[in-house]
């Protein structure tokens, strides 16, 4: 599930805070988009606008059977449910990611939030937004993930290691078993500002770290702003170089056919 950090951007687990900017770990999307669960997750909810809406208060809190969500538009949710990046939701009305409501749901006896948030949500959107989603392939700008000349330079994950990431500082990053596809993503939602898509065909997970010189360009999507060098050099690559240096990888920007989701019918929720 990919985690929140300081600001607006999918499902959050922990904050910036004693220097360490959790991460994510990814999972598959199962089930028919923008359908309810065969077996309904949800005991109840509550969904109320936000009178005094602030893009840069979004969190999220699980306990228990209980989900709790704060300023949270349905971008937001549809990018938790449906691991994809803004960029990605297309032919939805404005309101969808300016929007902003506080959810409390409670799952049904014997299901835990932190375990079913995705069935959660998309519960919540099927019943609550009445929103139905497709999927399909649209030509747009990307950056591609691929195996650079020399091959990879990756350790096969410690079996005994748990999975786990995180960062020392912005530009400092580890990743414990962790598979390439969730390394893509966490460049796509935390990095960059266009969509990564793997195209290493290499499977597995590995245990690595990545140090680089972030540039201005980077983490805008977390509402982080890079500061600039101050003593006019850079003790580090920048983030393509360091990624083919200490990888074996390489990024490079292309216009590809990359899937989206297409909003085909949503509502605004009633308050309850």
């Amino acid at each position: 599930m990919i985690q929140h950090v300081v600001c607006r951007f999918s499902s959050v687990k922990k904050l910036l805070a004693v220097g360490v900017l959790s991460l994510f770990s990814a999972v598959l999307v199962k089930g028919a988009l923008g359908q309810a669960q065969s077996q309904p997750v949800i005991e109840a909810a509550t969904i109320k606008p936000v009178k005094e809406p602030n893009h840069t208060q979004f969190h999220d809190s699980t306990e228990g059977r209980r989900l709790s969500m704060r300023y949270t538009t349905l971008s937001d949710l549809m990018m938790m449910a449906y691991e994809v990046d803004p960029r990605q939701i297309l032919d939805g009305p404005a309101w969808v990611a300016t929007d902003e409501y506080d959810i409390d749901a409670v799952a049904v006896e014997g299901v835990q939030a932190n375990e079913s948030e995705e069935a959660m949500l998309k519960e919540l959107m099927a019943d609550r937004f009445q929103i139905k989603v497709h999927r399909e392939q649209r030509v747009m700008p990307v950056y591609v993930l691929e195996v650079a000349k020399g091959g990879p330079k990756l350790k096969a994950a410690d079996a005994d290691r748990s999975e786990n990431s995180g960062c020392e500082h912005i530009g400092v990053c580890w990743f414990h078993k962790r598979t390439l596809g969730n390394f893509a993503r966490f460049m796509q939602f935390v990095v960059l500002d266009k969509p990564v898509v793997d195209q290493t065909g290499i499977a597995g997970s590995f245990d690595f770290e990545l140090k680089w010189t972030p540039d201005e360009s980077q983490f805008r999507g977390m509402g982080i702003r890079v500061p600039l060098p101050t003593d006019g050099t850079t003790a580090l690559p920048g983030l393509f170089t360091a990624i083919q240096e200490q990888l074996g990888l390489k990024l490079e920007a292309r216009k590809i056919p990359a899937e989206v989701l297409v909003i085909d019918h949503v509502e605004r929720p009633s308050e309850n």
